[in-house]
């Protein structure tokens, strides 16, 4: 899934209670690290809606570089109604941190053999995205946003960004040799004896694939035109594989394209062209 372009920086943000030197707004910032914070870590701080005006069309919810807890909760609804007396959209309380590993590849005396959870060793010093999936496309104009995180040690609750969006998922799914990476951004010095000194910078992901077997309707109706929309500096969101549990965390993010790859036309009526994804920090 490619999900773009996003919808939510034009809407109007309330409820919760959030501080005045970092509200509500700034998760309609693009810098990441521009956060949203709560005033404290209790459930009627740490929620809030937000109103599209008009309605959308909605398929992906992102929430970057967050600071809930392995103990955190979400809950999404979404309404035609702005009192939420109603929900057309509901997903239930679910772990801000599902699991991310087989019990198979564990060993027994981990701590989270029986969850599959990630640990705190995991998460830390990383900017991760909370990302929900709708099962299908929601037309809403109201949505509401419920955290439950009252024992976060930082006595409050943050995050950086947030991008709803539509998306495309192509018909025919991406080549085999697509691929994942981290690119590191640590300066290395060496003096005179040979001794390494390292100036660690958080790395980012880049993904890379092609598609091969677009129509033309997929190719000049949505790649095409989400090259003209985006660039190389506006945002959209990388999906992997949509009905993947276990790797999401690790195989989506929130990223730019890195590069305009030629439309091409291999075969009669079919399109290819690839896609150098990079994670935005």
């Amino acid at each position: 899934m490619l999900s773009f372009p996003g919808r939510s920086d034009s809407g109007l943000l309330s409820c919760g209670s959030w501080e005045t030197s970092l509200p509500l707004e700034n998760l309609q910032n693009r810098l990441l690290s521009k956060f949203a914070r709560s005033t404290d870590a209790s459930t009627t701080s740490t929620t809030f809606d937000i109103d599209l005006s008009p309605a959308q069309n909605i398929r992906t919810i992102s929430l970057a570089n967050h600071n809930l807890t392995l103990d955190g909760t979400y809950r999404i609804r979404g309404s035609s109604d702005p009192t939420f007396a109603t929900s057309d959209i509901d997903t239930g309380i679910l772990s801000a941190w599902p699991a991310l590993y087989s019990t198979l590849s564990l060993e027994w005396e981990s701590d989270n053999w029986w969850s599959g959870q990630v640990l705190q060793e995991d998460i830390e010093g990383f900017a991760w995205n909370l990302i929900h999936i709708l099962d299908a496309n929601a037309f809403l104009r109201y949505w509401r946003f419920e955290f439950d995180d009252t024992t976060n040690p930082d006595g409050y609750v943050q995050m950086g960004r947030l991008f709803m969006a539509p998306v495309f998922q192509p018909a025919v799914n991406m080549q085999y040799g697509q691929s994942i990476s981290f690119e590191t951004r640590t300066v290395i010095e060496e003096n005179p004896q040979g001794v390494e000194f390292f100036d660690f910078r958080t790395p980012y992901r880049v993904a890379r694939f092609r598609l091969e077997f677009m129509s033309t309707d997929e190719a000049m109706s949505n790649v095409f035109n989400m090259q003209r929309l985006l660039g190389v500096d506006k945002e959209l969101l990388y999906i992997f594989d949509p009905e993947d549990t276990f790797h999401k965390v690790n195989r989506s993010f929130l990223g730019r394209l890195r590069e305009l790859s030629p439309i091409e036309q291999p075969y009669v009526e079919l399109h290819g062209t690839s896609f150098e994804i990079k994670e935005l920090l």
